[in-house]
């Protein structure tokens, strides 16, 4: 059976995937993201900090691929004329956010793992002075996507929450939840993106 659509386990009405992915980013992701943040502070770059952001950029794709891209399409997606309802609005300003993150760490894992290649290939040679390899403007963009990544795992717990905590909508409610809509509608939320 799909897990975007089998209940879950948390008592909240979520599906199984939603609440794994709710707790994958409370307990692992959004604490690696800090402890990355800490081997960047502490100039542990390689392979620490590196291997930290390369796994959660590439768990964040596997989630956004798989569970978020999938809920925000079948339940988001048709009732986007209702901006204003939290089933709509909380689900985008979501997407925004961790969608400006997971771009912007891809871009910054991408841009570690070249560095390290060319600096790599460099030193092959024999250059002695590879600081022109050094993509020089990586901490203001890597704090940039912390910060991203951490407000998108703080909206997305938002989100679960007004979906499954506190009912999404009143009886007569154009967005009332139906057997088909309410895991759709609210698997959006866990991500992540910081992001977070």
């Amino acid at each position: 059976m799909d897990p975007r659509v089998q209940p879950g386990f948390l008592g909240t009405g979520a599906s199984l995937m939603s609440d794994l992915s709710l707790l994958a980013y409370v307990l692992l992701i959004a604490p690696a993201m800090l402890v990355g943040f800490v081997f960047a502070r502490r100039r542990l770059l390689r392979p620490h900090h590196k291997g930290v952001m390369t796994t959660i950029t590439l768990v964040n794709w596997v989630l956004i691929l798989y569970l978020m891209l999938f809920s925000y399409s079948r339940g988001v997606v048709p009732g986007l004329s209702r901006f204003t309802q939290p089933a709509i609005f909380l689900p985008t300003i979501h997407l925004l956010f961790g969608g400006a993150a997971q771009l912007l760490a891809t871009y910054l894992v991408y841009r570690m793992w070249r560095e390290d290649a060319q600096v790599a290939a460099a030193r092959k040679r024999g250059e002695q002075d590879v600081s022109r390899y050094w993509f020089r403007p990586a901490k203001p963009l890597m704090r940039t996507t912390l910060g991203l990544w951490l407000l998108t795992v703080i909206l997305g717990v938002a989100t679960y929450f007004a979906f499954y905590v506190t009912p999404p909508a009143r009886a007569g409610d154009p967005l009332e939840a139906t057997p088909e809509a309410t895991p759709a509608v609210t698997e959006a939320a866990p991500a992540a993106t910081p992001e977070g």
